[in-house]
């Protein structure tokens, strides 16, 4: 299905370079869609899917993502399940020097899509906002909202700024989780043959992706490729892909939209005993145990 173009200039009746929008209910069924705009969402609560780069991802409260330009999603609710989430839909020349802060960010990759390649560069295309800055991310959104309804005098700088400081607030936590995420990694040597290889365990976690679809990746022998992988990152090639699956079904018993399952087979497994042995092995506690710890 092919995905509907939609234009900032079509959006806006004004000068404004920026929209606010608030979805709320039980039936949200958005068309495959691209903006020529970015477009930041967050999730204020409740439980849907974003479909994103033909890959879709069950979304739930403090999840946050932002869309470039020309990348076709869509947004939707799961049947008779309550959805709230936040658009921020607005062109990059809205911010104007207020950039230039975020050059190396993740938030830049965004600005500049069109001239980074394709959206393999994002390792992922969704950040989860943690609970102590939750509170912090929906006093703003709602302070952004006030303004853009009220429209008092000098309210297109106070949403100016409000937006810039919802951005360094989302820079800090992708810094913060790469930071724990290279803390994890520890000092190992780092080759960048694995890159790709890393990249493409992120993306299709839910497929069946053997060691020898890795080595042909990194373009290594299956025997050099498992000596050097084990050697680069402290696991063998199916420990990293049951660590990346299995921190994806921790995120989707958090949410609390599937059976366990149905999350089985979403983040990659075939046999439930096989997932709830693998999960029991690196969390200490079986499935049903850590949706127990985790919802009371």
């Amino acid at each position: 299905m092919s995905a509907q173009l939609l234009q900032f200039k079509d959006q806006l009746n004004d000068d404004f370079q920026f929209k606010f929008i608030r979805h709320k209910g039980s039936k949200m069924n958005q068309r495959l869609h691209m903006h020529d705009y970015i477009q930041l969402a967050y999730v204020v609560r409740g439980v849907g899917a974003h479909t994103f780069c033909d890959k879709t991802l069950t979304v739930g409260k403090g999840d946050l993502f932002i869309i470039p330009p020309l990348r076709p999603h869509c947004i939707n609710s799961f049947e008779d399940k309550e959805f709230e989430f936040v658009l921020l839909d607005f062109m990059p020349a809205f911010l104007g020097d207020h950039l230039k802060p975020f050059s190396r960010s993740l938030f830049q990759h965004v600005v500049h899509f069109e001239n980074t390649g394709t959206a393999s560069e994002w390792l992922q295309p969704w950040l989860h906002i943690s609970q102590d800055k939750q509170l912090l991310v929906e006093g703003l959104l709602q302070d952004i909202q006030e303004e853009v309804q009220n429209r008092e005098e000098g309210y297109e700088f106070s949403v100016q700024i409000n937006v810039v400081k919802l951005l360094i607030l989302i820079d800090r936590e992708f810094r913060k989780t790469e930071r724990q995420r290279q803390s994890a990694e520890g000092q190992r040597p780092q080759y960048k043959q694995f890159d790709d290889v890393i990249r493409y365990i992120q993306e299709n976690y839910g497929q069946d992706i053997p060691l020898e679809q890795g080595a042909v990746i990194a373009n290594m022998t299956p025997a050099y490729f498992s000596h050097l992988f084990k050697k680069t990152t402290g696991q063998t090639f199916v420990e990293y892909l049951h660590e990346v699956r299995i921190e994806r079904a921790k995120e989707l018993i958090r949410i609390g939209a599937h059976t366990m399952t149905q999350i089985c087979f979403q983040v990659g497994f075939r046999h439930l005993s096989h997932f709830i042995r693998t999960f029991k092995k690196r969390t200490g506690m079986t499935p049903t145990d850590y949706k127990k710890s985790v919802l009371e």
